[in-house]
Formats: structure tokens, sequence, C-alpha cells
């Protein structure tokens, strides 16, 4: 029993590290945040969640330094890049989920379904090609 619940503590500690960074939480790093100072300005009165760092910031966006709001719109613009690519991948896997478990059964090819199904081009149901498209589309305006 104290196996698998350190299991789980270990696990869900991994997970809040992974998810932190990807969402860059931890506004408060010094050298890592050009809104560092702003953050230490206008927002030390705030609990050091990310929400709620964002949305001090939001209240003195008139008052934050230009570098603070150059970031700021930068990382919005990441924010939404990567849900609208989350969003592609779900509609992908809803889309060619079907197709996957018909051409991509064995090992290998799960492993890399996007690879497995271009090999079956031919064959895909027309919401898995179309879904295909709209992911090589994006990939493309991003690159």
């Amino acid at each position: 029993m104290k196996r698998i619940r350190m299991a789980c503590l270990i696990t869900v500690a991994a997970s809040l590290l992974c998810f932190g960074s990807m969402f860059e939480i931890n506004v408060f790093a010094a050298d890592q945040n050009p809104c560092s100072e702003d953050i230490a300005k206008f927002c030390k009165d705030v609990k050091p969640v990310r929400r709620a760092i964002m949305k001090c910031l939001e209240l003195h966006e008139s008052q934050l330094s230009d570098v603070c709001r150059e970031y700021e719109a930068k990382m919005e613009k990441t924010r939404v890049e990567s849900r609208e690519a989350g969003m592609h991948q779900m509609r992908f896997r809803q889309a060619c989920k079907d197709d996957m478990a018909k051409f991509c059964k064995e090992p290998s090819a799960q492993g890399e379904p996007l690879k497995c199904l271009k090999a079956h081009e031919n064959e895909l149901s027309v919401p898995c090609n179309e879904s295909i498209k709209a992911m090589q589309r994006d990939k493309e305006k991003t690159n």
C-alpha cells in the first residue's frame, strides 16, 4: 500500500512539474520573466498562482513596462497556438481512430500514427484525410 501511495505521489509531482513548465507557471522567477519587476511592483500581494498573476497584470496593463507588454503579447500568441494545436490533435484522433484501428495495429505503427496513416493515404476515410491535411496546413503556417 505504501508503494502505491508513493508511486502516486511521485506521478502527481512529476505531472505538476511538467504542467508548470509547459505553461510557464513560474512567473516569479527572476531573470526568466521580463515581467518580474512589474509583478513585484503591482502584484506583490497576489497569491503566486499563474491565473491570479495574469489577472493582476491585466488590471495594470496600462502601467506595465514595454518589455513586459511585449512579452505578454508573445506569450498569449504562444498559448493560443498551443490550444489550437491541441484542438487539432484531438480532432485528428477522433477523425482517424477507426482508420488507426484498421491500418495501424502493429506496435511499430502505433508509435508514429501519422506516418502509418500516410502510408495508407488512398484508403483513409474522408474525415481522417481532411484532418491530416488541416494539420499539415497549420504546420506550414507556423513554419
